[in-house]
Formats: C-alpha cells, sequence, structure tokens
C-alpha cells in the first residue's frame, strides 16, 4: 500500500473540472495492490494527482490513474475499486480522498517502430519524429508525442487528409512493438488567397502573406500568420474568420481571410469537393 497526504485545502494546483461551481480537490491518494513498482515511482504518480481539481466523477478517476501508470511503460495495467470519499461535503470544490487498486503488470521496453501505407518520407524521417530509443521504457506519452509530431510532419507538407493506425504489439519478452499503417491522400497545394474587406484593411495584410499560390500549402502557417499579424487583423479576430475549400480531386485548396462579417454574407461559400465525389461521377 502506499499512501500521499497532507496537502493542505486551499485552490487547484490545476483545474481539471467543467463545472468550475462543483468538483473535489483531490487531497490524498492510496494505491493498493501494485507489486513491482517502487515507493518512489508510485509518488511520483500520486504527486501528479494531488493538490488538482477534477469533476467527481470515479471511472474518470480510475482512467486518469491507468493513465499515469502507462505513461511509465505499464500498459496492461489494471485499476479497480476506485473510491472517492468527501471531506468536506460543503467545500467548493470539496476537499476528497480517493483510494485505488492497481495491478500494474509488466512494464513494457521498446521493442521496434514499423510503417506500412507510406509514400511521401523515408522510414528514417518517420522513425525520427518519435523520442523513444529501442529498449526504452514504452511510456505513453512519449508514443502520443510523436504521433502528433508525425502529424504535423505531414500537415506542414500539405498532406492534409493524412490518417494512421497505430497498433501496438505486446510481445512475452516485455516488449512492445508498435506498427503503424498510413492512408496519406493528395500533397495539397495553394490555389488562392482572398481577403474580403475594405480595401484599406486588406492591402497591407495581403502584402504580409507570404506563401505562395501554387506553393506546397502548409496547415501551420495559417496560425503563425495570425499571430505575426495580430495589430493589423480587426479586434477579435481568429482562425474561425478563415475559410478553408479543399479540392481533393485536384489537390487544390483556396483560403478566404474574411475582416469584414457584412461583406462577406452574400458570397457563396468556399466548396470542399472529396476525392469519392469525383469517382462516383466518373460511374
Amino acid at each position: 500500500m502506499f499512501c500521499l497526504t497532507g496537502w493542505m485545502q486551499g485552490e487547484c494546483g490545476k483545474d481539471h473540472r467543467e463545472n468550475k461551481n462543483a468538483g473535489i480537490l483531490l487531497t490524498d491518494l492510496t494505491v493498493t495492490g501494485t507489486r513491482t513498482m517502487s515507493d518512489t515511482d508510485l509518488a511520483g504518480i500520486t504527486g501528479e494527482l494531488i493538490g488538482q481539481c477534477f469533476d467527481e466523477d470515479v471511472e474518470e478517476m480510475g482512467e486518469r490513474v491507468r493513465a499515469l501508470f502507462q505513461d511509465r511503460g505499464y500498459f496492461t495495467v489494471e485499476v479497480k475499486n476506485v473510491r472517492l470519499k468527501a471531506v468536506d461535503p460543503l467545500g467548493i470544490p470539496r476537499p476528497a480522498t480517493m483510494e485505488a487498486e492497481v495491478a500494474e503488470g509488466v512494464q513494457y521496453k521498446l521493442g521496434e517502430i514499423t510503417f506500412a501505407g507510406y509514400r511521401a518520407f523515408d522510414p528514417d524521417e518517420l522513425r525520427q519524429q518519435f523520442p523513444l530509443k529501442i529498449g526504452a521504457v514504452f511510456e505513453r506519452g512519449k508514443v502520443a508525442s510523436g504521433l502528433e509530431s508525425l502529424r504535423k510532419l505531414y500537415l506542414t507538407n500539405g498532406y492534409l487528409d493524412v490518417t494512421f493506425i497505430p497498433e501496438t504489439q505486446f510481445g512475452s519478452n516485455a516488449t512492445a512493438h508498435l506498427n503503424l499503417t498510413f492512408k496519406e491522400g493528395p500533397q495539397y497545394r495553394l490555389d488562392k488567397v482572398e481577403f474580403v474587406g475594405k480595401k484599406e484593411s486588406t492591402a497591407r495584410l495581403q502584402v504580409e502573406w507570404k506563401q505562395d499560390e501554387g506553393a506546397v500549402y502548409d496547415a501551420s502557417y495559417l496560425d503563425q500568420y495570425i499571430k505575426a499579424n495580430r495589430d493589423l487583423l480587426p479586434e477579435g479576430f481568429t482562425r474561425g474568420d478563415v475559410e478553408i475549400g479543399k479540392d481533393c480531386p485536384k489537390g487544390m485548396v483556396q483560403v478566404r481571410v474574411m475582416l469584414d462579417a457584412v461583406e462577406d454574407a452574400s458570397r457563396a461559400p468556399l466548396k470542399n469537393v472529396a476525392c469519392e465525389e469525383k469517382s462516383e461521377k466518373a460511374k
């Protein structure tokens, strides 16, 4: 059994609640049932939860504990008998203690990462997106970080429809193998950029747009553009004020920057044409 206590009642260290007028402030956490994990490692897990605020949801709390064990390579961990007990039922958030029974199972190490269905990048470049070496602890967080880095690699190089399916296989020798199957889709290029608004407000913003028409479309550029030109854009302007239309069969993207909602109201929205639509018309 491992118990970490002593959090003084006060404000949330981090607040994960959907309803800020309810929920719990976790003050104590007791974990029982582990067999191989050291008290130091357990303290690292419990320390990431104590002092934070959560919705009063037993299933959610169990999943949070499970994720923290998986972050340390225990991918087959079982979390059972999660119990929450309010210390002060009138508090907002309510100080509460938590107990959980955990069978951590085997700590897995990375065996290999393999790829299938790719063509845009070579395997070495795909592998470089993952901050995990063979033989290292198979950490859930680093796997997620690698998948996000992989997605960014594709999106910045025009593959806006990319999907990849990860499959994890656990070996009998405590190794985990990650297999990724890709569907890359077309590589999009920028067709045209349109600025909708009064001439005096669009002229400077057009000059500041640096992505050339006909070039491979970098999906991250729009956020960079908005950040760099915040002083020139209307107050309250967000990414939601930019309309993007994709033509999959042609592999082209149109961008419409809406600076004046009144002038934009009379325009037909940009179309998104899926590759499947072309196939249906051709039949």
